[in-house]
């Protein structure tokens, strides 16, 4: 993992090559990992909330 350190706290006018390097991978492989589990996160998440809806709404009608 990198973590972006500046030097004496103050961002540089320019980033380093390497450092401009690092993101441009890191930018590189979110985009890669989005691209092939995107879709299944995306589909996980809406699973979840429709679950929770469901679940919300049977608390209701319990509690009426």
């Amino acid at each position: 993992m990198y973590i972006l350190e500046y030097k004496d706290g103050v961002k540089p006018e320019k980033l380093s090559p390497k450092a401009k390097a690092n993101m441009e991978r890191c930018a590189n492989f979110l985009v890669e990992m989005i691209d092939k589990y995107g879709k299944e996160v995306l589909e996980e998440i809406e699973a979840e909330e429709r679950a929770g809806t469901a679940k919300e709404q049977e608390i209701k009608h319990d509690g009426e």
